[in-house]
């Protein structure tokens, strides 16, 4: 598993088979110009598509992080609601 930070600053894991010094360095090149949301939109397999890259796993490496994005989700659906009845 490799270590890699988003343009959003969301630390991730990722787990790629195969895994070589070629394909860690594209990632390193790569993952930091994309958002945590647009890795998970797909974007990172649409630019991995000409190669032969399997993704095994990704997550967040940090507990900071997960909590981050809970709250950011609970903020997102409280305004998110009409008001009124």
């Amino acid at each position: 598993m490799a270590k890699f930070v988003t343009r959003d600053n969301k630390n991730i894991k990722i787990k790629v088979d195969p895994k070589n010094d070629e394909l860690i360095d594209l990632l390193n090149n790569t993952i930091p110009r994309l958002s945590y949301d647009e890795i998970l939109d797909g974007e990172l397999k649409k630019r991995l598509k000409d190669l032969a890259v399997n993704i095994e796993s990704l997550e967040l490496s940090s507990s900071d992080d997960i909590k981050e994005i809970l709250l950011s989700k609970a903020i997102f659906d409280a305004i998110s609601k009409p008001m009124g009845g």
